[in-house]
């Protein structure tokens, strides 16, 4: 695997190597031993990923946050009326062109 392909399987898969393709992840790690770009790439591509919380431990990657839709719900429901709905007649939205 060279650099290049190491920055895309990163982009793929991200910067867990656990979550990768097991041949992939076979040869990133022999890559990772001999080139410190690509180690400097995993790491720039892990601290990323925890600022962002997608490697937040015990989260999977493909779910949101427990509660999320009844916070939203919540939201969208407690917001004042914004004045701008439905025409005179009622039947209608106002037409933008």
């Amino acid at each position: 695997m060279t650099d290049e392909e190491f920055r895309d399987q990163l982009d793929r898969y991200g910067g867990d190597l656990a979550l990768w393709p097991a041949p992939a992840a076979r040869d990133a790690r022999r890559l990772l031993v001999r080139s410190l770009k690509a180690q400097a790439m995993l790491d720039e591509t892990v601290t990323m990923e925890l600022a962002l919380g997608e490697l937040a431990p015990g989260r999977a990657a493909d779910r949101p946050p427990p509660g999320l839709a009844d916070r939203i719900f919540a939201a969208a429901f407690h917001l004042p009326p914004s004045g701008q709905g439905f025409d005179e007649d009622g039947d209608q939205p106002p037409r933008l062109m």
